[in-house]
């Protein structure tokens, strides 16, 4: 019966956790105006910026409640970048994160 229940439990647990909404998606920042920006992660790590001028994402992670990515700035200084972010919200359809006091949200496409 011991066995059973705590089976039970490990399979309760890895519902729950597969229920968690991923990051994986194309996340726009709603700016009002015509020109959409923000970053798309991919299934496999790889990341894409979406109208970001001067940055082009490389590469994303989630570390608990951390989204990190690395990138490049492609303007007059040219240099490698990773931009760690705290997820303060993480929906199916809305994402919240901040850095630094300040926090930008972004909406699934």
């Amino acid at each position: 019966m011991k066995k059973i229940l705590g089976f039970t439990l490990v399979l309760m647990t890895l519902g729950f956790m597969s229920c968690s909404p991923s990051p994986v998606g194309r996340w726009i920042e709603p700016t009002g105006g015509t020109e959409e920006q923000g970053f798309i992660l991919n299934q496999d790590g790889s990341a894409t910026s979406v109208n970001m001028g001067f940055i082009e994402f490389t590469k994303w992670e989630k570390n608990g409640d951390l989204l990190i990515l690395n990138g490049r700035n492609k303007g007059a200084y040219k240099r490698e970048f990773v931009d760690t972010m705290k997820i303060e919200k993480l929906t199916k359809t809305e994402m919240t994160l901040s850095q630094a006091g300040y926090s930008v949200t972004y909406l699934k496409d």
